[in-house]
């Protein structure tokens, strides 16, 4: 490891504990930052965020709350699911390029409808990949996470893991991602908290 990876290492490292600790005010209901009109206006100029968070559509996952960050602090990138397309990829692969992230954030959550209906699609064997692209894409967690668990919502929140892991796999092999620290994670709806998933 060369010495400027050791630096963007742990400049990641130390983001990372930063966006922990932002999650614990989070939860706390201690907030550092209201996110209001003169704070915009503050980051209007130009931004420089330190991490990207890759994240699912959900309405109810707002990272720049759970991570308890301020305008120009956070990229965030959502796709249902947090489903990797091109456009995701893309997005991820600019923000390291042009903005210098040095880490993402992969951020499933419980009861995300996306991987619930690839779990049903499993369940009753009906896809056709043609009309239904999201559940092509969740389909090998879901059946994973059927056949190594059978009972519901245990498999949901499995299939979800399952996911994250993948994604964060599917990241971390992405040369124009080299440097970049790829960490996945859970967010409970219920708490607010946000926890670390291991890669196997």
């Amino acid at each position: 490891m060369t010495a400027a990876s050791l630096i963007e290492n742990h400049r990641a490292s130390a983001t990372l504990v930063g966006l922990l600790e932002g999650n614990g005010r989070f939860v706390a209901g201690e907030p550092r930052f209201k996110r209001d009109i003169t704070a915009a206006r503050e980051a209007a100029p130009n931004q420089h965020p330190s991490a990207a968070v890759f994240t699912c559509i959900d309405s109810r996952v707002t990272a720049e709350s759970v991570f308890d960050c301020d305008f120009g602090q956070l990229l965030v990138v959502r796709t249902a699911g947090h489903v990797p397309d091109r456009a995701a990829v893309g997005s991820l692969e600019f923000a390291a390029a042009e903005l210098g992230i040095s880490l993402v954030v992969v951020l499933g959550h419980e009861r995300c409808g996306a991987i619930g209906a690839a779990l049903s699609a499993v369940e009753s064997d009906t896809h056709d990949p043609r009309s239904d692209y999201l559940v092509e894409q969740l389909w090998q967690p879901a059946s994973q996470a059927l056949s190594e668990i059978e009972s519901e919502p245990d498999a949901a929140s499995h299939a979800m893991r399952l996911q994250v892991r993948r994604t964060v796999a599917d990241l971390d092999r992405r040369s124009s991602l080299e440097g970049v620290l790829v960490v996945g994670a859970v967010y409970d709806l219920d708490t607010g908290a946000v926890s670390l998933v291991e890669q196997n």
